[in-house]
């Protein structure tokens, strides 16, 4: 339309000059307006990035590949709701948690499984198969008889279900949103699709519908096939590999470029008896080295990178400046990727020499895409055939490539998420004595949990108050810095100075935790306490004895009035306690566990498997500590003065010429006689002194022994034995 209006104007305006000029713009303009759209084969990107377009390209897979695919089914954020605390006067805390369920395509071809799964880069599910983040998991091979997956048709009912037949996808249930801002992740599946790698000859047989098979030169771990035309689905993969895509009278087929068998001379493809002759090359032409490329850069899927986009470069000989880039989405170690892009730099270099070779009707029957051999040995692709009456003139280009072979190269520094494979878990119970500032009004119980290597995600617990009852969310507890049980017995020591004579060796539940020695100020500070059994101790210095296992030496034992339980054996759990990781039961369950009939579930985060833990019934946290220094003497007239230095639960720190803070309401002592004597005592007083009189005295047996205790708010402290003489 242009065109013509233009050639108008113009020869209204400068006559046929003008006429002349018109037509040409108007060309110009009709070709923009008027040009076919643009084809696009297959890019890189599609396969990262998660999206849900409708009408999205969903690829076809061969091999194994990376894939992002498309969300085509998806419900709104499931939200929950759950309360903690808000006894005895404190506010209640409400938190809310996300799920997700969602349904992803992956390939339109039928498919053999799914790998790993990454969620934002990170493992989702690993090679293991076991899921980082609590969900259930379903995937669909895309086969023509697959059946509706049963969420989706609860959901939306089985009338309005589809059931996505011929497209692989994977349908994830409640998928927890927690660790990824409580949003929809972005993620990526690794599809296997055939058992082993492929070529392009499998690729092309496949998409051309069983068409004749023809063998590739390079393997390729996976290809992905996407397109709006089959041609530009298979054009990057041809444009790498020794097969071509032809066309005939029975259409599209497959067909080697090289050379199979014998050598194919334009002789064979001649009149009979006539033999090739120098009068037959009509014209030998070489395209400027400038019009070459000066590189190829070739983009590939890298495996060692866990699919991470990977490029190799090569020179072409004698190119310019410019640098030509290829996309092959296709899995290619470096090795094979960097001889490929070294045989593609040499095959834009062979192309620009061709040769136009004058031939006969016989010739008919080489087809375009086909290599032939001259005489001299030099070898030629059929680029272009053109027929003037009973002469063909053959477009021939050079065609040496470069053997089928891996070349030493570096796939680059892999940047991924460390596959674990299932990890053991183990969840410890500790009913720590009070150490803080303030006391107590509930036993202190901590869980501890960590799994033999660092995929261990944590598990999540449940308190249980008695049998039968509901089982209450107490959090997720994370891997602890240090967890273990002794594999040696550990003697008694005292806990007034420096425990020399004794040593803890540990068993670490994964042997990549550490510990570390400490100097006496930082001791005496309070550093490297831990928990073994139910003694409270700190150790100076650690060494390792072989991985995993540590000798602790330069010991505190009995810290927090836990010197009564000094005494252990091999198996007894150890828990290093400056650790945020740690767990502390709320007090308002806590406080419950006092009867001796509560539990501990947990899980692993991600499993369904519950263990139980029987909760410990002592309340150490609770009970005053036993008092000390205790003496007795006459007071003269044949009675006797005890006195003795009470200690406090609360703990907070030494300081000279101050007394402990009391840690109780009130200050009160229980005194008995060991072994009981009928109408003296017991005694009770609020001061930490007991007189018993001359006639009372003169009534006790020899050898008789007193009983001190003090008397808490919540528990009797044990006592302090002292023989009265």
């Amino acid at each position: 339309m242009a065109t013509l209006v233009l050639t108008v104007v113009g020869g209204i305006v400068g006559g046929p000059v003008g006429a002349a000029i018109g037509a040409a713009v108007g060309q110009q303009i009709d070709a923009e307006i008027f040009k076919p759209k643009g084809r696009e084969g297959p890019r890189l990107a599609d396969l990262k990035v998660q999206a849900s377009t409708y009408g999205q390209q969903i690829p076809q897979l061969f091999g194994t590949m990376r894939v992002a695919g498309s969300v085509i089914w998806a419900t709104d954020l499931i939200e929950r709701r759950s309360k903690r605390g808000g006894g005895k006067g404190r506010p209640s805390t409400t938190e809310y948690s996300y799920a997700v369920s969602l349904a992803v395509a992956l390939s339109s071809r039928l498919i053999r499984g799914i790998g790993r799964i990454w969620a934002d880069g990170n493992l989702l599910r690993g090679s293991s198969g076991t899921f980082q983040e609590r969900c259930t998991f379903r995937w669909h091979d895309g086969s023509e008889d697959q059946a509706v997956d049963p969420l989706i048709a609860s959901a939306l009912g089985i009338a309005s279900a589809s059931a996505f037949r011929g497209c692989a996808y994977a349908v994830f249930e409640e998928l927890e949103l927690g660790a990824f801002g409580n949003r929809i992740p972005s993620l990526t599946f690794e599809v296997e699709a055939d058992a082993g790698g492929v070529d392009a000859g499998q690729v092309g047989h496949c998409l051309l519908e069983k068409t004749a098979r023809c063998d590739g030169e390079w393997p390729f771990a996976g290809y992905a096939a996407s397109g709006d035309r089959m041609r530009d689905a298979l054009a990057p993969l041809f444009e790498a590999d020794g097969v071509r895509l032809l066309s005939g009278p029975g259409g599209w087929r497959m067909a080697p470029t090289g050379l199979t068998g014998a050598p194919l001379t334009l002789a064979d493809f001649r009149e009979a008896g006539r033999a090739e002759a120098p009068g037959d090359r009509t014209e030998q032409r070489r395209t400027p080295l400038s019009s070459l490329p000066g590189s190829i850069r070739l983009r590939h899927y890298e495996p060692e990178r866990d699919y991470q986009l990977g490029q190799q470069t090569s020179q072409v000989a004698g190119g310019g400046v410019r640098e030509e880039r290829i996309d092959l989405p296709a899995v290619l170690p470096a090795t094979s990727a960097r001889a490929l892009a070294q045989r593609l730099a040499a095959a834009a270099a062979d192309g620009r020499e061709t040769l136009v070779w004058r031939a006969d009707l016989a010739a008919l029957a080489l087809t375009v895409g086909h290599v032939v051999a001259l005489v001299d040995g030099s070898r030629w692709r059929l680029a272009a055939r053109t027929v003037r009456g009973s002469a063909i003139l053959l477009e021939l280009r050079r065609h040496e490539p470069l053997p089928a072979a891996e070349l030493p190269a570096e796939p680059g520094v892999p940047v991924s998420a460390p596959d674990w494979p299932d990890a053991v878990g183990s969840v410890r119970l500790f009913d720590l004595p009070n150490i803080g500032s303030s006391a107590a009004s509930a036993p202190r119980l901590l869980i501890a949990g960590a799994g033999s290597n660092d995929g261990w995600r944590g598990a999540d617990c449940w308190f249980v108050a008695s049998a039968g009852a509901e089982p209450v969310p107490i959090g997720t507890v994370r891997p602890a810095a240090a967890l273990g049980e002794l594999t040696e017995p550990l003697a008694a020591g005292s806990d007034c100075l420096f425990d020399l004579s004794n040593s803890v060796v540990v068993q670490l539940v994964n042997s990549a935790m550490t510990l570390e020695s400490v100097g006496d100020a930082a001791l005496l500070s309070g550093a490297n306490r831990a928990m073994v059994g139910g003694e409270l101790l700190q150790f100076g210095v650690a060494d390792v004895v072989e991985p995993g296992r540590w000798r602790l030496t330069r010991l505190l034992r009995g810290r927090a009035g836990t010197e009564r339980d000094m005494t252990h054996s091999a198996g007894a759990p150890f828990v290093l306690l400056d650790d945020p990781a740690l767990l502390i039961v709320p007090e308002t369950l806590a406080g419950l566990a006092e009867g001796g009939a509560a539990t501990l579930e947990w899980a692993p985060r991600g499993g369904t498997m519950l263990t139980e833990i029987g909760v410990p019934a002592s309340g150490r946290a609770l009970l005053p500590l036993a008092p000390v220094h205790g003496q007795s003497r006459a007071d003269g007239a044949g009675g006797v003065t005890i006195d003795w230095v009470r200690r406090s639960r609360v703990d907070t720190g030494w300081r000279d010429h101050v007394d402990q803070p009391l840690g109780e309401s009130s200050e009160a002592w229980r005194i008995a006689l060991s072994p009981p004597v009928s109408g003296i005592g017991p005694w009770e007083s609020a001061s930490p002194t007991l007189h018993i009189g001359a006639a009372d005295f003169a009534m006790l047996p020899p050898g008789c022994t007193i009983e001190i205790r003090q008397l808490g708010d919540f528990a009797v402290s044990p006592p302090l034995y002292l023989p009265l003489t």
